[in-house]
């Protein structure tokens, strides 16, 4: 899981996840079984609903990319990249100082996956054929934790319809932002579906928490 701490400036691992089948914890299971997935999917989801009862607000991000180069180690690499990027440009827009201790506890956190797509609708519109095509439809899924005593006094969800242009680039082509409103648990399984599919794993997770608050 690569954690980006804007503190100290580098990536960082939280929690050992580098892919071994034989590795265990003290409870004797493996790091990649479906018994640690899904507590490792419960654990996000309890830190995701202490935000939400402190009351911020929660966002499920589909991060949408036009066709990137490279085999699919290398596009999830540029889309973690991205996916920075567009975290920190959200810090600048919240915050007027995101380097200052003074305002870190008002920065957003976010936690991103990788996903592909589902054969099923969404508000009853089907995937298109450049969702499922353009890197093979491979795309970020993640959560969003914000609050509104910042400079973005409007929900992220109508801030990103409306400043959409400010945070698209070459490399991203579409942002869609829905507000949780019941069930963050659910969402949280959602967003982080891949894991229990075997699709991704925990090393392609991506946190963003350049305020550097605690997470456990």
């Amino acid at each position: 899981m690569r954690n980006w701490n804007r503190k100290c400036g580098i990536y960082g691992q939280m929690g050992k996840y580098d892919g071994s089948q034989n590795d265990s914890n003290s409870d004797g299971y493996s790091f990649n079984s479906t018994k640690h997935l899904k507590l490792l999917i419960q654990g996000h989801a309890q830190w995701i609903k202490r935000y939400l009862d402190d009351g911020w607000d929660g966002y499920l991000v589909t991060v949408m990319f036009n066709y990137l180069p490279g085999k699919r180690e290398t596009k999830i690499m540029q889309m973690h990249q991205e996916v920075t990027r567009l975290y920190g440009r959200l810090t600048t827009r919240m915050v007027r100082k995101p380097r200052s201790p003074k305002w870190a506890p008002l920065l957003p956190v976010g936690i991103f996956i990788p996903d592909l797509p589902v054969p099923k609708t969404r508000k009853g519109l089907k995937s298109t054929i450049a969702d499922v095509s353009i890197n093979d439809g491979l795309h970020m899924h993640g959560i969003v934790l914000g609050n509104r005593l910042g400079r973005v006094r409007a929900s992220l969800d109508q801030h990103f319809e409306e400043k959409a242009g400010q945070y698209l680039s070459r490399k991203i082509r579409h942002i869609d932002v829905q507000r949780i409103t019941h069930e963050p648990a659910y969402v949280t399984e959602y967003a982080l579906k891949g894991l229990l599919k075997r699709t991704v794993t925990p090393d392609d997770i991506l946190v963003l928490n350049w305020g550097g608050m605690r997470l456990d």
